[in-house]
């Protein structure tokens, strides 16, 4: 019975598609105990309050040209969306909730030109955020969310190494940048240039070191995504975004907070634009596909077929988002099945 029970896991393996009626592309989701949060493009946010049984859609008034490429939850009821788009075509732009999604605000926009918001993270204990945008006059636009999220301030003249021609950081899922828990560190991972970089910041953005960097890439490749399991192990990948089926471009790692990184063997070989940690796998997700890794058995498996720019964890569900309207989920327990033949 147990041999068949494995079959049958392992052979039903898939992500089911939640049937979202939306044909916008969606690359930011999070999620805050009860409540999962989801924006994309036309302005669209989609909202659980149930851990993804039920689902609420809406496009919100004014923002119908905008692309929610990331977001953060304040609490159960405040939400913050970011636009990603440029400021001089006023699609640079913050809207907030503070009433679980009824109605919308914008708290912070800007035309000046040169801005182009790539990701916004929260720190639920600091209760303050941080966002980054492209380089601006040879350095990165840093900007701190203060007063419990009501306010958005610029950081003034933060430190940064010296910048390469067009590096930035690219606006795809929203984890180029994040905020590692339990500490007052972040990590910023870059690309576009001819080498890609790994960041580290020990006092809440202010100042910036050089971690890591890898040769050799371009405008469209890099680093997309940055993950932390805590303090010291973490892990850094990308691709190409123009050739979302092969990839050269290493996921590197690093078990000493930072300090020293080094490429993984075997790796997937498909363009990867997020990364999370859910023990004991390393999920790696791309618009080509999806694959876990098993710290323990040190071995890759590829996940049922799917096309998600963005993937989280909620209890013990994957949900991931992706183009024209699709939002799907996975059981923590498939992967399992998928890993119990080599244990």
């Amino acid at each position: 019975m147990p041999i068949l029970l494995f079959i049958s896991l392992v052979s039903h393996a898939q992500w089911t598609s939640l049937g979202i009626e939306s044909q916008a592309s969606f690359r930011a989701i999070k999620a805050l105990h009860n409540h999962i949060w989801i924006g994309g493009t036309k302005g669209t946010v989609i909202h659980s309050a149930d851990y993804g049984k039920s689902w609420a859609i809406q496009q919100i008034p004014t923002a119908e040209k905008l692309d929610f490429r990331d977001l953060i939850i304040v609490n159960e009821k405040e939400v913050i969306l970011m636009s990603a788009g440029l400021s001089k075509e006023y699609a640079a732009k913050l809207y907030k909730t503070t009433n679980g999604g009824n109605t919308w605000e914008i708290l912070y926009e800007t035309n000046e030109p040169g801005y182009f918001f790539d990701a916004i993270i929260w720190n639920t204990k600091t209760k303050d955020g941080l966002l980054v945008s492209d380089p601006k006059e040879g350095k990165f636009s840093l900007f701190r969310l203060i007063s419990n999220g009501q306010e958005l301030v610029q950081i003034s003249n933060p430190s940064f190494p010296p910048l390469l021609p067009r590096e930035a950081s690219f606006a795809a899922s929203g984890s180029s940048l994040i905020h590692v828990p339990n500490t007052h560190e972040n990590y910023l991972v870059t690309g576009g240039s001819q080498k890609s970089r790994i960041y580290k910041s020990r006092d809440q953005g202010q100042t910036w070191k050089i971690q890591a960097e890898v040769c050799c890439t371009d405008s469209s490749s890099g680093f997309f995504s940055i993950a932390a399991k805590n303090k010291h192990h973490v892990w850094a990948g990308g691709g190409n975004y123009l050739r979302i089926n092969e990839n050269n471009f290493p996921i590197m790692e690093s078990t000493d907070d930072g300090n020293t990184w080094k490429a993984i063997s075997n790796t997937p070989s498909f363009y990867i634009e997020k990364i999370i940690y859910s023990r004991p796998y390393w999920i790696v997700s791309g618009p080509s596909r999806s694959a876990a890794y098993h710290e323990g058995l040190k071995k890759w498996k590829d996940l049922p077929e799917s096309h998600f720019h963005n993937i989280i964890q909620v209890k013990d569900m994957l949900f991931g988002v992706g183009g024209k309207g699709q939002l799907g989920k996975l059981p923590i327990a498939q992967i399992d099945a998928l890993f119990l033949s080599e244990k």
